[in-house]
């Protein structure tokens, strides 16, 4: 993992703030946005994520259908997550197909395992940490 940047899209401060946490004691390097504007900001500005763990229903989200296709968008090569206390058949009605979905509440493990995924995938892929 050795400080690889997981960038976290949420805007619930107190979710935001815990998850940054976990992943800094981790040894992760954290970056915590409230919203879609501030990741694409961010990566305006030459940044680039290892990862990208965002909430569902962000704020300035094009929609829960298309997040994931969003940032993946923005970020390419980077794995995406999303957060989520929509239940599974409310997400169907929503359109939400993405498959890596962790559902809050969650275990701090379920985190590290996905974030610990997301990374294996990347590397798998052939995309290098940042």
């Amino acid at each position: 993992m050795s400080g690889e940047v997981i960038l976290i899209i949420e805007d619930d401060v107190h979710i935001g703030g815990l998850v940054a946490q976990v992943l800094r004691e981790a040894g992760y390097g954290p970056v915590l946005v409230r919203d879609v504007n501030a990741a694409r900001a961010w990566a305006e500005g030459g940044n680039a994520p290892a990862a990208v763990l965002s909430d569902l229903m962000v704020t300035g989200s094009p929609g829960p259908d298309r997040l994931a296709a969003e940032l993946s968008q923005i970020f390419p090569g980077a794995p995406v997550a999303l957060m989520t206390g929509v239940p599974r058949n409310r997400r169907a009605a929503l359109g939400v197909t993405h498959d890596r979905i962790i559902e809050k509440p969650f275990e701090l493990e379920t985190l590290l395992d996905a974030a610990s995924g997301m990374l294996a995938a990347r590397a798998a892929s052939g995309g290098g940490g940042t």
